[in-house]
């Protein structure tokens, strides 16, 4: 995978969770909605954070390795603390958390399954019949 891949992902996943946070509160009450949020918002920036040390500390260019380290720092105490404070200390909904936790890892499918789809028509198939390849 490379980092544009993993950018662009989450830049997809930060718009998804934007226009589903409206309808998230036509359905479920506020506390559901927030766990949700929380959860994929979580999980975009433990993503966007682990990138950044594997990048930095496996690219073969000398690179600038103080901003992995603080990306390892703020991405261990900082988000994991966080995280236990959110689901200790507050009202969100901890089902809306691991609900919205995997939305990061649906869009990253999706981009890969778009991707080999594009490259790989099915016509062995019959599904599309008269397709050129």
């Amino acid at each position: 995978m490379d980092k544009d891949f993993i950018n662009r992902s989450l830049k997809v996943s930060t718009i998804v969770a934007i226009i589903f946070a409206p309808f998230l509160l036509l359905y479920f009450n506020l506390y559901i909605t927030m766990g949700i949020m929380a959860g994929a918002i979580w999980n975009i920036v433990n993503i966007l954070l682990l990138s950044q040390i594997f990048t930095m500390f496996t690219s073969p260019e000398k690179l600038n390795k103080k901003w992995a380290v603080l990306a390892g720092i703020i991405k261990f105490p900082v988000l994991y603390g966080g995280g236990y404070a959110i689901i200790k200390y507050t009202n969100i909904s901890l089902y809306g958390i691991i609900a919205g936790f995997p939305l990061v890892l649906a869009v990253f499918v999706l981009r890969v399954l778009g991707i080999y789809f594009k490259k790989n028509p099915v016509v062995s198939y019959g599904i599309f019949r008269g397709v050129k390849k």
